[in-house]
């Protein structure tokens, strides 16, 4: 029996390390200090997230995950959402969230948000640890990595490009294929920086033609040159993107792919554009402009399940001028609105909306997200009834 416990006990403090990867750390004092807490994937309202009401200053975001913290318990009132570890939130939400809600940062097609390499600075996969999605990584993004990495887990379909004794992506590189249990000499210690891209999968035609390629390819110049990365299907915000955040000038895009790039964010909300085919050179007032975006498969009529506009591949939340979903209408996609005038839509005109399953939308009265705000999870042929119609000027939109 005292073995069994034994057991149990090393076993549950090897796993919880791993459990709490999959978690964010909520912290009462910026820096990261103070009274901390973890949360898992779910919706937590004052009374349940843990850490205390207008209390949290500090939080800290694995990769795949993001967290949307709101001024008012049950999700009310102002919200920001973070992919990325905050180690002091901006004064305007720090010390102010009532309600939190904890997601994926953006979808799996084909287990694409599972696909990630793990870099060690010790051989034997031992010492410091770091994991790192999709994405071109300088130097400073690596921190006590550069120049450090002895051995690398790669999980998921994915090829490493290491730059030797250089921290911008430049230079004498090698690329990695598969996990190293102990780096060889010429490069161990050496890894200055590096690109996570996906495989080349359309080499070979297996007796029936090529397949057809399933990831975007991105360029820091135009005509295709320059560092390069390769994107399959998901969502990237600018830390996935490295250095090509705000620095993309050319893609190559397969015809069975399409994107929705953000420009001069690197948040996925905000103004964005779709981009349906490859082009040798973006538009000048796009280039180096784009600081985030989403690959899709190109299987969906643009505008999703109802309405016209521009909505961008899946089901999208549609407004309408008029009761009934009748009237002028616009397609939009998760991101938040500062104002709906800049979406295509008139302030203060929306009467009727619709709302795909899993979808949340927050209305708010006066631009930049401020005023009196109304939270709405399904569709509603009229707003007359919670006092809302005409009455929207910005919104944020959920999924």
């Amino acid at each position: 029996m005292k073995k069994t416990i034994l057991l149990l006990t090393v076993l549950a403090s090897l796993t919880s390390p791993l459990l709490a990867q999959n978690n964010v750390w909520l912290y009462e004092g910026c820096n990261y200090t103070g009274v901390s807490y973890s949360l898992g994937i779910g919706q937590y309202r004052v009374y349940q997230m843990k850490v205390g009401n207008d209390r949290l200053q500090g939080i800290q975001v694995p990769n795949g995950l993001k967290v949307t913290i709101y001024e008012h318990d049950n999700f009310q009132g102002k919200s920001k959402t973070y992919f990325n570890n905050q180690a002091c939130l901006e004064p305007e939400f720090r010390s102010m969230a009532s309600s939190i809600i904890v997601e994926h940062a953006y979808e799996q097609p084909g287990g694409g948000s599972n696909d990630f390499v793990t870099f060690y600075n010790d051989c034997s996969f031992r010492g410091y640890t770091q994991s790192f999605g999709p994405g071109i990584y300088s130097g400073a993004q690596i921190g006590e990595l550069k120049l450090n990495i002895s051995s690398l887990k790669i999980q998921g379909n994915l090829v490493v490009k290491a730059y030797l004794n250089n921290e911008y992506n430049s230079g004498l590189s090698t690329t990695l294929e598969n996990s190293s249990l102990c780096l060889p000499a010429q490069f161990n210690d050496r890894i200055g920086s590096f690109t996570i891209e996906y495989k080349s999968n359309n080499n070979g035609n297996n007796g029936g033609g090529p397949r057809p390629r399933t990831y975007a390819t991105l360029y820091s110049e135009c005509q295709y040159e320059g560092n390069s990365l390769r994107l399959q299907p998901g969502y990237y915000d600018g830390s996935k993107l490295g250095i090509l955040k705000y620095g993309i000038q050319s893609i190559e895009l397969p015809a069975n792919l399409r994107i929705r790039a953000y420009l001069n964010t690197e948040n996925l909300t905000g103004s964005s554009i779709p981009i349906n085919s490859s082009t040798t050179c973006l538009p000048g007032q796009y280039i180096n402009r784009i600081g985030a975006l989403i690959v899709e498969e190109n299987n969906n009529p643009w505008g999703g399940s109802g309405g016209s506009g521009g909505g961008f591949g899946s089901p999208a939340v549609v407004l309408y001028m008029d009761n009934d979903y009748s009237g002028q209408a616009v397609s939009l996609q998760p991101g938040t609105y500062s104002s709906l005038s800049m979406a295509g839509f008139p302030e203060r005109a929306l009467s009727s909306i619709q709302i795909p399953s899993g979808y949340r939308v927050v209305l708010y009265d006066q631009p930049n997200l401020r005023g009196a705000s109304y939270t709405l999870t399904s569709s509603r042929m009229s707003l007359n009834l919670m006092g809302w119609n005409d009455r929207a000027v910005s919104m944020a939109i959920y999924r």
